[in-house]
């Protein structure tokens, strides 16, 4: 429910003695409001939030320098600082305050905090039942489509065109989970705040669901292989961009297809769905049930073969066609004579009773392993 700094300053600039020091507010959007008188308290702060103190305690730059480091380390989204009259912030704070881009302003000891306070709580409530009702019509395109008056035009009142492009991407990093959450996941969120301007998170079942909107696919996708490369307890699908919000949907599905594909068949951390290749046909049908059957019927009696006599010609034939069925290559992958690879190819042909390099017979036996590789069915 974070809302933008410099919007909440304009809301009080005009009313409220309150001045920015710093260059600008930095793009920081708060998520609370908070007092804290002492660096002792800092641990209380969740992040983001906006920090009041009464300056009581404000008699020394040591004591200031101290208190901002202190609520930089915490994650404050900005902080005011109550001061006497006549009284400035040194300009070595302001610089530093600048390079950290932690915005400080100042306020007169005159200044209703209270009043400030108030006011602030009101847009960040309202920001939230916003973010709230978006998440709702969000979930309404996704599981109820055809249903567009449950989401089109709430959708487009909050800026979000029925045209414009959005891509779904579900993420989730299991290994951080806390009884208080997940805290990778929070932070994530807080940094494509900043980054996406037209954004909907949601969290279900410990996975984050990001709708980005008006972001080209590309974009998008080296903006997460580059996040999944930084902790490879990430696993990220993203899917397909979609030119019109009632396709959403179809973006969702695709991102569910890739993320789930890291989990268990491509031993990669971040997927997109429009780069899965033959495997978004294998996935994209319905009666699975089909798979059993198309690879007993293509390697089953090799299966059987390496059960009864305890062989490895499947994980033979597999390095094969990984290997572009060179017997040389192959051969080298194996570490075993070439000799010997022929003479086990032949009963690889044998066992199976067909030739495995005519052109229907090659495709064939690259979608059984695929298949395999899906692990969709119990073989």
């Amino acid at each position: 429910m974070a809302v933008e700094l410099q919007y909440l300053y304009r809301e009080i600039r005009p009313e409220y003695e309150v001045k920015l020091h710093t260059a600008s507010c930095y793009d920081r959007k708060i998520s609370w409001i908070h007092t804290v008188e002492g660096s002792e308290l800092a641990q209380f702060l969740h992040g983001d939030e906006l920090v009041f103190n009464s300056g009581l305690n404000y008699k020394s730059e040591e004591w200031l320098k101290e208190f901002l480091e202190t609520m930089d380390r915490a994650g404050a989204g900005g902080v005011i600082i109550a001061v006497r009259e006549g009284k400035e912030f040194p300009g070595e704070i302001i610089d530093w305050c600048n390079e950290r881009k932690l915005p400080l302003f100042s306020a007169s000891w005159k200044t209703p905090y209270i009043d400030i306070m108030r006011k602030f709580s009101e847009i960040l409530l309202k920001n939230e039942q916003r973010e709230t009702n978006l998440v709702t019509a969000m979930k309404n395109a996704i599981f109820y489509p055809e249903n567009e008056e449950l989401y089109m035009n709430h959708l487009e009142r909050n800026g979000f065109p029925r045209d414009l492009s959005y891509t779904v991407i579900i993420m989730s990093c299991h290994a951080y989970d806390t009884e208080r959450g997940n805290r990778l996941l929070e932070d994530i969120q807080r940094k494509l705040h900043f980054s996406m301007e037209k954004t909907i998170f949601y969290e279900e079942e410990g996975k984050l669901i990001i709708l980005a909107a008006g972001c080209r696919g590309e974009w998008l996708r080296d903006q997460f292989r580059r996040l999944s490369g930084e902790d490879p307890n990430l696993y990220i699908g993203a899917g397909t961009t979609v030119g019109r919000m009632k396709d959403i949907h179809r973006s969702y599905e695709n991102a569910y297809t890739a993320y789930q594909l890291t989990k268990t068949t491509i031993p990669r951390n971040f997927l997109a769905y429009d780069e899965l290749g033959i495997y978004k046909i294998l996935t994209d049908v319905k009666e699975t049930a089909i798979y059993p059957d198309f690879v007993r019927e293509v390697l089953g009696k090799l299966m059987e073969y390496d059960r009864e006599h305890r062989t490895e010609y499947v994980k033979i034939l597999k390095a094969y066609f990984e290997n572009d069925c060179s017997t040389v290559c192959t051969a080298e992958a194996l570490y075993c004579h070439k000799n010997t690879l022929t003479y086990k190819l032949n009963k690889i042909k044998e066992v199976l009773g067909y030739d495995i390099l005519s052109n229907e017979n090659r495709v064939r036996i690259m979608v059984a392993f695929y298949i395999l590789q899906l692990e969709t069915g119990d073989f």
